[in-house]
């Protein structure tokens, strides 16, 4: 991933949901980079943000008109055949991904597509996006679940601030265990009305 296009990239695409009131945080590989390294880490292949879907969804059609007008490539993510929950999006073949994450039964899901027929989600306790912290990151704040290093544990285990071109391979943590939950009820995820354009 180029790094100069993608500090853009992330710059303008948080610049323009912050025009509709959406707070950014960034998230996964973007996150503990962010966190370890102050910088993208240099094998990463990809972009990673999310935001309350309460602010995000309503914006949804807006926002995927506004990213086609910026010259990226959309694609719109979808639990079910109904829920339009995220972007996948390009721009100079850098690749971001952005989901919205659902308050329901005291924590926030982070739904994710089908897999094996499977409706796969993550779930994380909902006070870790109340009052986030910030993080200085190519020079400006994102924000960050908070506490950051609980996070970021819950998804590369205990050596999180060991790279992985340094810790031996069997030492690598790779689970979500305590966080990923293979099923939810469709009935429960919160509908949004979209705004038009």
């Amino acid at each position: 991933m180029n790094k100069e296009i993608a500090k853009q990239f992330l710059l303008r695409v948080t610049s323009i949901m912050e025009e509709y009131g959406i707070s950014v945080f960034i998230s996964d590989g973007t996150c503990l980079g962010a966190y370890r390294e102050q910088d993208f880490i240099r094998w990463d292949d990809d972009i990673d943000i999310i935001a309350r879907a309460e602010e995000l969804i309503p914006y949804m059609n807006i926002l995927e008109e506004r990213f086609e007008k910026e010259g990226c490539d959309v694609r719109s993510l979808y639990y079910g055949e109904f829920n339009h929950h995220g972007f996948v999006l390009g721009f100079k073949r850098v690749r971001m991904d952005m989901h919205g994450m659902y308050l329901i039964h005291g924590k926030r899901w982070r739904l994710k597509r089908r897999i094996t027929g499977r409706k796969t989600t993550y779930a994380y306790p909902a006070e870790w996006f109340k009052n986030p912290n910030q993080i200085e990151f190519l020079g400006r704040k994102f924000f960050i679940p908070t506490p950051v290093e609980k996070y970021l544990k819950s998804l590369y285990g205990n050596g999180y601030m060991i790279p992985k071109d340094i810790q031996p391979r069997k030492n690598i943590a790779r689970y979500r265990a305590k966080y990923i939950h293979d099923q939810i009820n469709v009935r429960d995820i919160p509908q949004f009305k979209m705004k038009e354009a």
